[in-house]
């Protein structure tokens, strides 16, 4: 089975990509396994903190049509 997969490209100053090389050198990896691990990093991040505010403010992001509760009314 094939994953999909998309390109990303992007434009970085010079210093950020000689810091992203030297690490990729001190690391012996390569460029995409950097940044392929910082948006998963990121992502899962991302996931969690949107878990939290949605179990603080009640919302269940399958109901069909979410409601937020009206100001005043969090615990």
């Amino acid at each position: 089975m094939s994953i999909d997969r998309n390109e990303i490209s992007f434009e970085v100053t010079a210093d950020e990509a000689a810091v992203l090389d030297g690490y990729c050198q001190a690391k012996g990896i390569k460029r995409p396994v950097v940044m392929r691990r910082l948006l998963k990093e990121w992502s899962e991040e991302k996931l969690h903190e949107s878990i939290f505010v949605c179990r603080v403010t009640g919302v269940n992001p399958t109901d069909p049509e979410p409601v937020r509760p009206q100001s005043g009314t969090l615990a």
